[in-house]
């Protein structure tokens, strides 16, 4: 409190208002007595040294400024504000000052992402034994052969087949519950219905069956020979679609609000060159890394005819849409990081510092979610040695200087 009765009293020394006005101590109700004092004059002042007044049109004597009408609200910002900052026009010019006008505009941002392109993993398949056996034949055996839904891929031996499909013969002739237990038997075995129903007509000395594709797709890796015996389980191949391909990648969380899904991608990949994929988001992970801070996006790829590679590095273009928000360049804002603020031109050579509350970013501008509001100025250019030049006319109090 006695910083600023000492403050306005040199303001008021200077504009040659004098003490008499400082009937109950009270800084407000001096303001409000200079207010009254200077409102009925319709006179010009500085917009920075406020007791500077003229009847006329003309420049301040002291920083070179154009006078303007005095107002009464510029009067208490004048009086209050610690914060303006007073530019001769021959300063404005070496700085280079520049402002732009706040407005709604879209908040455009492009996000440049890298990932591989692999398999629909959720059709990746694996072919298991389905019995204790023996791999007597195989139909293909290499990496990159091409099956298709209930394909024979082996011939087998097992015994527990053999004995359930004796079993289920028997059965034939007595009917009823028991059959159909019998059946239920060959099935978990993985035996189809073909196969189930033509067990009567099996010759005698024929002691295999045939081991079938539950998926179509391409094998991608084998684990078997012919010869080899296996246990119920055991894996014999990996089979993939390739007709549909995933492009994963990390979109980091302060770029997730401008990802949603059916959002288009466009896709670049070294193997393709010349070419660009276009397909739509997917899937947005609900969970994000811990020590990455991001979160896998996937984009379905069509590819029926196989020209896309599995295990492909790729980049992709984000496409994201347009809002349109209330936006400043992002080089008129000052440390986005701390305590964000912006310069703004409140008159002719006479600047505000003001803090902002900023939203998400752009490529080329911050969404303003508090502090400026439609039609004001901002300084886009000169205003870091504007805010050193602040910082030197207006330091922060500190234990000493309030002592």
């Amino acid at each position: 409190m006695k910083i600023n009765l000492l403050l306005i009293t040199a303001l008021a020394g200077a504009a040659g208002w004098g003490l008499a006005s400082f009937s109950n101590n009270s800084p407000t109700s001096f303001i409000s007595s200079a207010i009254a004092a200077e409102a009925p004059a319709p006179a010009y002042q500085c917009p920075m040294h406020t007791w500077v007044k003229s009847a006329q049109a003309g420049q301040c004597t002291l920083c070179g400024m154009e006078f303007a009408a005095a107002k009464q609200a510029d009067l208490v910002c004048s009086l209050m504000n610690r914060h303006l900052i007073a530019l001769r026009p021959a300063t404005e010019k070496l700085l280079g000052v520049k402002t732009v006008e706040v407005k709604m505009q879209p908040l455009v941002r492009t996000l440049r992402v890298a990932g591989l392109i692999g398999e629909d993993e959720s059709q990746h398949g694996i072919i298991s034994a389905p019995a204790d056996g023996r791999i007597d034949g195989l139909a293909m055996n290499c990496p990159g052969e091409q099956i298709h839904l209930r394909q024979p891929v082996a011939t087998f031996f097992s015994r527990p087949i053999l004995a359930a499909a004796e079993d289920y013969q028997r059965k034939l002739k007595t009917g009823g519950a028991e059959l159909e237990v019998a059946r239920q038997q060959l099935e978990q075995f993985g035996l189809i219905a073909e196969q189930i129903n033509a067990i009567p007509t099996r010759q005698a000395d024929d002691f295999h069956f045939s081991i079938l594709a539950r998926l179509s797709g391409t094998i991608v890796k084998s684990f078997v020979s012919e010869g080899q015996y296996v246990k119920a389980g055991e894996k014999l191949f990996e089979t993939a679609d390739f007709t549909k391909m995933w492009f994963v990648f990390a979109a980091y969380e302060q770029d997730l609000p401008f990802i949603h899904q059916g959002q288009f991608v466009e896709i670049r990949t070294a193997s393709l060159p010349g070419e660009t994929l276009r397909a739509k988001v997917a899937f947005i992970s609900p969970n994000l890394d811990e020590k990455t801070r991001t979160a896998a996006v996937r984009v379905v790829l069509e590819n029926p005819d196989g020209r896309i590679k599995n295990n492909l590095y790729a980049e992709g273009m984000v496409m994201t849409e347009a809002e349109t928000v209330l936006a400043i360049p992002r080089q008129a804002v000052l440390y986005p990081g701390q305590q964000p603020r912006v310069y703004v031109q409140r008159a002719t050579g006479a600047y505000e510092q003001r803090t902002v509350k900023l939203g998400r970013v752009g490529d080329n501008s911050w969404e303003i979610l508090d502090g400026l509001k439609t039609g004001e100025k901002v300084v886009l250019a000169g205003n870091l040695l504007m805010d050193a030049q602040s910082q030197l006319e207006h330091p922060e109090p500190t234990l000493g200087m309030l002592r």
